[in-house]
């Protein structure tokens, strides 16, 4: 009698233990490389792309990955940053805000491919991560 209902038992948790793996393999972000990523953009005022390695500043600045071209944007304007699998967002102290999909953020955002950053009348389109090559 109790190995029967042992086996029974042990055959209700392997049954939810595959059905949890199941999920959780679903549910798992896009798997990005150990090493440095690139992290893409499009700058939606000319159409061009830039890649920077796990980390980027977008601003006015000409030191800055993401060099944008307007009054209204600060030097340095925010940062985008890896961490793990995930790309996160954040204003870096600019007089005039930094908006994600037309929301202005107050602390680090994360990143998901297709959002807008917005800041000045410059947006950036957030395209993605890929292996740095």
């Amino acid at each position: 009698m109790i190995p029967e209902l042992l086996r029974e038992e042990t055959l209700e948790l392997l049954a939810a233990l595959g059905a949890f793996t199941a999920y959780a393999a679903l549910a798992r972000p896009p798997r990005v490389p150990r090493g440095s990523a690139a992290l893409v953009f499009r700058v939606l005022n000319d159409g061009r792309s830039v890649r920077a390695r796990d980390e980027a500043i977008i601003g006015r600045s000409h030191e800055n990955a993401v060099v944008l071209e307007d009054p209204r944007v600060s030097r340095s304007h925010a940062r985008v940053v890896r961490r793990g699998a995930q790309a996160w967002v954040e204003d870096v102290g600019s007089r005039n805000g930094t908006y994600v999909n037309g929301q202005q953020i107050e602390h680090a955002v994360e990143l998901r491919p297709g959002d807008r950053i917005e800041m000045g009348a410059s947006a950036v389109e957030f395209v993605g991560m890929e292996p740095w090559k």
